[in-house]
């Protein structure tokens, strides 16, 4: 006979809705803003810029806040509920006024005062439904629902690429954005709908709960009674921060790389831009790794599985380095080595950040970590620029490959966040099928 406690991924797929309606309002934005900064409000590449780094500073202040919020309510909807709704109406808002611009009525300060609220009411959405991995699993299991977390939200990165893209129109020279923003307000909308109409989280929470109670799992981190903040250890909190920095780090040679890659391509490679070939592979092929990558990690542990991730997108950053205008067409083999490796701390990071917090606390566990990926965000577009105006635009895969190995080196003295061995003993009894 089966046992219980299987992986229910029905219900990973359930609670990653959020994130997928919450990921594709920012490949919205982070594509079209600048676009629309540019053409439609003749801003300088300065004062773009600045303008696009806003949603990292207001992240960074508010994402433990709100996460902390999200666990004095005890609930992760209602935050969602407020910020996908605010969202929207932020969203709604800034499109009109961009429509307005693009027909020759330009008025900057009210679109400037619709952003700020789109990004203000997004950044309230991201930690609570992030959060829902840690209220809705047991610790072992918590690895492969971040795995469908992100697959759900690679998936929403390719629907706007293909779809999004396509929605995008030229009236007499001027790009018009209505039909793309209106497309993503729609699946931000249908993806929250689904959720509350389908997911169930106060009975998820339950569930876990006695799930933890009938495999021995009950401890002083997921005792659902004591509701009083984490109180880490020395080498716990020594831990922690050493994850964050890690997170940090990783992050810095992730997004260093891909906020110049356009220019990469086009300056360094002498490649059009229309040139999407390696950037589907590495984004098909990373979606496609999200669930196995999980499963990796259940044999090699948390930790491990990070590290050879970073390896792998050690070796890939420095070979794009390598690559040359006379053989452009090698850098699919180091996107392709990259895209096997990022999978394999993109979904694990997160997990062991939250192995050291309470299960009460997780809100505040994963605001930590978004503060982390932000505070690397705001720094290294400038950062690398400083390098590329040295060297030009061929060092970004030595700064992103650097970074990395620093991320690596950082994670070594880790010595919490994997899955404890007696709750992976624990839950491999509980899920063997037997007679």
């Amino acid at each position: 006979m089966q046992k219980a406690h299987k992986m229910k991924w029905g219900r990973a797929i359930l609670i990653s809705l959020p994130f997928f309606a919450l990921t594709i309002f920012w490949q919205a934005y982070d594509y079209v803003v600048p676009l629309i900064l540019s053409g439609h409000y003749r801003l300088s590449t300065t004062v773009y810029s600045l303008v696009m780094s806003v949603d990292n500073v207001v992240a960074l202040i508010f994402l433990p806040l709100f996460g902390i919020l999200s666990d004095r309510i005890g609930s992760r909807s209602p935050l969602i509920m407020a910020g996908m709704a605010g969202g929207t109406v932020g969203l709604l808002l800034m499109t009109l006024e961009d429509a307005r611009a693009a027909a020759g009525d330009v008025r900057f300060v009210p679109f400037l005062i619709f952003l700020l609220i789109a990004v203000f009411f997004m950044s309230l959405h991201r930690s609570p439904s992030a959060a829902l991995v840690a209220d809705c699993f047991i610790r072992p299991q918590r690895t492969m629902a971040n795995a469908v977390l992100n697959l759900m939200g690679a998936i929403a990165g390719v629907l706007f690429g293909v779809v999004g893209h396509m929605l995008i129109s030229d009236r007499e020279g001027t790009a018009v954005f209505t039909k793309c923003l209106t497309f993503v307000m729609l699946v931000m909308t249908a993806a929250t709908l689904a959720y509350f109409l389908l997911a169930r989280e106060k009975r998820f929470v339950s569930e876990v709960k006695e799930q933890n109670r009938l495999l021995g799992l009950i401890d002083e981190k997921t005792d659902a009674a004591d509701k009083s903040r984490t109180r880490l250890t020395r080498d716990e909190r020594k831990s922690l921060l050493l994850i964050l920095c890690s997170v940090f780090f990783i992050y810095m040679g992730y997004n260093g790389f891909h906020t110049h890659y356009t220019n990469y391509l086009v300056t360094h490679l002498r490649k059009p831009a229309s040139w999407t070939g390696p950037y589907l592979v590495e984004v098909g092929v990373g979606m496609l790794m999200m669930v196995p990558a999980a499963f990796i990690t259940a044999k090699t542990g948390r930790k491990k599985s990070c590290m050879i991730g970073m390896a792998a997108c050690i070796i890939g950053y420095f070979g794009a380095s390598g690559v040359t205008p006379e053989k452009p067409e090698s850098i699919y083999l180091w996107f392709l080595i990259a895209a096997f490796g990022f999978p394999l701390f993109g979904i694990n990071l997160g997990p062991m950040v939250l192995e050291l917090g309470k299960d009460s606390d997780s809100g505040r566990f994963m605001g930590f970590y978004y503060a982390a990926v932000t505070g690397a965000q705001i720094i290294t577009p400038t950062l690398a620029s400083l390098f590329i105006n040295m060297t030009g635009y061929g060092v970004i895969g030595i700064y992103g490959a650097v970074c990395t190995a620093v991320s690596l080196c950082v994670l070594l003295p880790v010595r919490h966040g994997d899955v404890k061995p007696d709750f992976l003993r624990a839950f491999q009894d509980s899920t063997d099928v037997g007679d």
